[in-house]
């Protein structure tokens, strides 16, 4: 009976009321960390839906350039193999305005495009020099089955062949055939005829590529010199890639971007051979983003938890024990649930409307339930508005660190620093020794 007395002095202390809410804050981070799963498989089938839109239109169009490719009989192993030479152009434009819109599979969406780029250039006249350093006196040079190569990472980018005109308009004869020409950073290759006088004297070219695709645009800067301007409606494009452009213009009507970008600066050289190694990163990038990124933002907000878990559960003990009303557990639980259900509210809510208004609505609706249901415990409209401010300044402060990239964690942590300065100013009167009346 003394044991059984003495435990029930022991429940009605201030130090085990705080084991208990160190408790049942841990417990509660598993329903956190199955939202976080949640939002990880949301992800996933968002992933999967974009997929399934812009798969039929080639994905991300990558333009892999424009090359010429010279054959050669290559001695080797007492027998000839024939061997290819490659050089890139002196000058290499693109330019054109992309057609932007949007696709949808059930709630998730997906930029899409299509567009018409102009690409013109010029290719010197070849250097025979540069054959005669690399082969033996007894390799023989075959012009006449040099071939110009178009190459792009995936067919179905293209929406009709290109036509490749020379600067007298004569249109080069797309050469229909088996692909033995091993380029390494050429996927998929369009061949066309082309004619030794043409390599020995240089020509200019011009072609148009009827692109289409979604996310993004790739293109490769493999040219002596490499002058590219793109413009869309599109108001929200990423420049990323190994090269940001030197002029831009970004508005509410779209984007106009130009790159000029200079041979030297990429790992491709004017002339080289089968077996030579590229970088695959020597390429602009025009991403079209859609900025509703609700994903990942609940994510960076759920990394805060456990303070937005523990923060309600110690403003309500200090009501308690300013107000001498005891608070059950299983209450405790309660309002600690509201506040994960923040995060689920938050996830469903944004995959049909704007992050911020999600934000918001999630935020009133637990501040609101709260707050009321802490009224009816207390029974004073005291603590009721003491929670409801603290609930709101909390949401509040966790809405302006997700806005910030460079300085969340410094504001972060001035915000915590905040928060034990208040505790200990409203606890510094508390005799922490009496028992709980």
């Amino acid at each position: 009976m003394i044991a059984k007395n003495n435990f029930g002095n022991i429940t009605k202390t201030f130090g085990f009321k705080i084991l208990i809410i160190c408790i049942l804050t841990l417990l509660l981070l598993i329903p956190i960390n199955m939202i976080t799963e949640v939002i990880s498989e949301r992800l996933t089938y968002k992933e999967e839906a974009i997929d399934s839109i812009i798969s039929p239109l080639g994905f991300n169009t990558e333009i892999e350039g424009i090359v010429i490719a010279i054959p050669y009989l290559k001695f080797y192993s007492n027998s000839y193999k024939k061997d290819y030479i490659f050089y890139t152009p002196e000058e290499y434009n693109i330019s054109g305005d992309v057609e932007t819109s949007v696709l949808s599979r059930g709630i998730f969406k997906a930029p899409i495009y299509n567009s018409v780029l102009k690409v013109d250039g010029k290719f010197s006249a070849y250097n025979s020099e540069f054959f005669n350093s690399i082969t033996e006196s007894d390799n023989t040079i075959l012009y006449d089955e040099a071939v110009l190569l178009v190459g792009i990472r995936n067919k179905k980018s293209l929406l009709k062949l290109p036509k490749i005109l020379l600067s007298d308009n004569t249109e080069l004869i797309y050469y229909d055939k088996a692909d033995s020409i091993n380029i390494k950073f050429f996927h998929n290759k369009f061949i066309y005829k082309i004619y030794k006088e043409n390599l020995i004297n240089g020509f200019n070219f011009k072609t148009e590529l009827n692109i289409q695709g979604g996310n993004s645009i790739n293109i490769k800067a493999l040219a002596t010199e490499n002058n590219i301007s793109i413009s869309s409606k599109w108001k929200d494009p990423s420049f990323i890639g190994n090269f940001l452009p030197v002029e831009r213009e970004v508005s509410k009507n779209g984007f106009i971007a130009k790159w000029f970008i200079a041979g030297f600066n990429t790992s491709f050289s004017k002339y080289f051979t089968s077996d030579k190694e590229y970088s695959d990163n020597d390429n602009i990038k025009i991403s079209f983003l859609l900025l509703n990124d609700n994903y990942n933002k609940t994510l960076r907000s759920i990394k805060y938890a456990i303070l937005f878990i523990f923060i309600p559960f110690l403003v309500l003990f200090l009501c308690e024990v300013i107000s001498g009303i005891r608070v059950h557990p299983i209450q405790y639980i309660l309002i600690g649930l509201s506040n994960v259900i923040f995060y689920l509210l938050l996830l469903a809510i944004s995959e049909h409307l704007n992050f911020n208004i999600s934000y918001l609505i999630s935020t009133i609706m637990v501040t609101a339930l709260t707050s009321i249901y802490i009224g009816y415990i207390i029974k004073h409209k005291k603590y009721t508005i003491i929670i409801s401010v603290v609930e709101s300044l909390m949401y509040i402060f966790l809405f302006g660190i997700l806005q910030l990239t460079d300085y969340a964690l410094l504001v972060g942590t001035l915000g915590l620093f905040t928060i034990i300065a208040f505790a200990m100013y409203f606890t510094r009167n508390i005799d922490w020794y009496a028992d709980n009346k």
